[in-house]
């Protein structure tokens, strides 16, 4: 099983375990990208997170052909739920270097968009393995 097929299962279990995306995205952070709850997961965030999922079948858009992208997409998104849509993707234009063009800059725009519609309500949290599968997974 590729990473993305690991990631698509944690997914899935936590959608089943809440339905409060805040929750739900922090969880995913700690499980997927070893970012802990609380005030040192910004510490985990500056590091990158753990890439306890390395490997591919992320799709060619994001593939980036390292082993991490499954840490970039959970790390963004978790990055979302702690700090907001604008300032995470400005860190990481700027901090990070992932321009918008490149396939690091591609994975950005997605897992902002996945952290932002789970915030908002327009991705109901059990729907979100299936918009990973769809969005992320090759």
């Amino acid at each position: 099983m590729d990473a993305c097929s690991r990631l698509v299962t944690i997914v899935e279990r936590l959608g089943s375990e809440t339905s409060d995306p805040k929750r739900f995205l922090l969880q995913l952070g700690t499980d997927a990208a070893g970012i802990r709850r609380g005030p040192l997961g910004f510490v985990d965030l500056a590091r990158g997170g753990k890439n306890r999922l390395p490997g591919g079948g992320v799709r060619a858009l994001v593939d980036d052909d390292t082993n991490g992208q499954i840490r970039h997409f959970v790390g963004i998104a978790t990055s979302v739920a702690r700090i907001g849509p604008r300032l995470t993707r400005w860190l990481s234009i700027v901090v990070g270097k992932d321009a918008p063009s490149t396939p690091d800059g591609r994975l950005t725009d997605l897992a902002v968009a996945f952290a932002h519609r789970l915030l908002s309500g327009d991705l109901p949290v059990p729907e979100a393995a299936a918009w990973v599968r769809r969005n992320i997974c090759d």
